[in-house]
Order: C-alpha cells, then sequence, then structure tokens
C-alpha cells in the first residue's frame, strides 16, 4: 500500500528527554523548504529540508552520538513509505520515523521495547563509550538496501558498462553491502560497521560502480 504523497507522519527520540515528538508533515509544510519538529522539552529539534535536487534532506538529534545525524531521502520514500525506521549508525537505536500515523505509532513502541532490552542495566553514557565495531544492527542493512533500490529506480547507479545500463545486483556480507554490474563486473562495497561509511552513504546523491 502507498501512503497518500501529500502527507507523512514524522517523529524522532529526543536525546535530552527521551521523548517522541510526532507531527503530520505535508507538501505544503516543505513549501517554504525548512519544516522544524521541536520537542516539547525545548531542548532539541529535527529539521526537514527540500534540497536542489527536490529530495528530502533530514538533520536528526541522537541519542547517543554528539552531532545529529543528516539522512537524504527521496520524495517518494519520505512521502511514499507506509513505514521506515532510520537507526543511529553507531548504537542502532532508532532514532527518526516516517509513515503512516499507525504504522509510526506501532515501530515507537518496539523500538521502546528495544531500548529497554538494550540498555538493561546500562546507561545512555556507556553506550556512548562503545565503539563502532561494538554494532552491527541489522536495521542498517535494511535502510542501506532500501536506499540502493532508490538510487537504482531514479537511474542514479552508475558503472563501467559503454550503454550505461547495467545490471545491478546486492549481496549483504558480514559487515557491509556489495552492489555489482553482472555486465561489466563493476562495483562497491557500502560498510555498515562503520559508522562513517554508513553515513556517507545515506547522504549520497548517487552510487558508482568501480
Amino acid at each position: 500500500m502507498i501512503l497518500d504523497q501529500k502527507k507523512t507522519t514524522l517523529a524522532y527520540r529526543c536525546p535530552a528527554c527521551g521523548g517522541v515528538p510526532t507531527s503530520m508533515v505535508g507538501a505544503f509544510s516543505l513549501s517554504g523548504n525548512l519544516f522544524k519538529l521541536k520537542c516539547t522539552c525545548g531542548e532539541s529539534h529535527l529539521t526537514v529540508e527540500k534540497t536542489l535536487e527536490d529530495k528530502i534532506r533530514l538533520t536528526v538529534p541522537c541519542l547517543v552520538c554528539p552531532a545529529p545525524h543528516t539522512y537524504l531521502l527521496s520524495k517518494n520514500v519520505f512521502f511514499g513509505s507506509d513505514i521506515f525506521v532510520i537507526p543511529c549508525s553507531v548504537c542502532g537505536i532508532d532514532i527518526c520515523f516516517i509513515g503512516k500515523e499507525n504504522e509510526v505509532s506501532g515501530a515507537v513502541k518496539r523500538s521502546n521495547d528495544e531500548i529497554i532490552k538494550l540498555l538493561g542495566d546500562a546507561s545512555i553514557e556507556q553506550l556512548k563509550s562503545k565503539k563502532d565495531s561494538d554494532f552491527t544492527d541489522p536495521m542498517l542493512f535494511d535502510v542501506i538496501t532500501y536506499v540502493i533500490s532508490d538510487l537504482y529506480e531514479e537511474g542514479k547507479i552508475y558503472c563501467n558498462c559503454k550503454d550505461g545500463c547495467g545490471e545491478y545486483t546486492s549481496e549483504i556480507l558480514d559487515s557491509s553491502v556489495e552492489v555489482k554490474c553482472k555486465k561489466c563486473g563493476a562495483k562497491a562495497v557500502i560498510p555498515v560497521g562503520s559508522t562513517q561509511g554508513a553515513q556517507d552513504f545515506l547522504e549520497a546523491n548517487e552510487l558508482m560502480l568501480k
């Protein structure tokens, strides 16, 4: 099922109070190119911007990382997903939820339960001290493969084929996703276990295979 292209429900996890600010976002809300979703505690906010490439850039506060994360999504993903959950690439905790209102509500509840299990006797500060290699969240694989599919549909995957029309396959490895052209053999490996590698890819407008 496809969500109404004119609106979607957006939520994020506030790193200050732990609450989950939620709002409906419509195309009209982005007519000024910038939308802010603020937490009632006044300590954090999420921003949504339209780019010159007509994509949606999200700047999302993180429960663990000191700096917010930036993600670049197509309008189809932003307005057309039943549910699209974005986790922190360091700790794997879900920090942003996009989609139908009831689906977002359900995803937030499931995320809350997972956080309770994850923390146990630990604290957020202890999570912050962990290294990237301590986390390889399966949800990151889902997000990255979703972005790969989105780039493919937009014709933004390039390889060495002369006709510019390769046949692309993706394979999930232990800590990365490999995208390869079956015609020319060009490929790209997107690291999932690396915070910076995953973050860079989620901000990419295109994918070059070499």
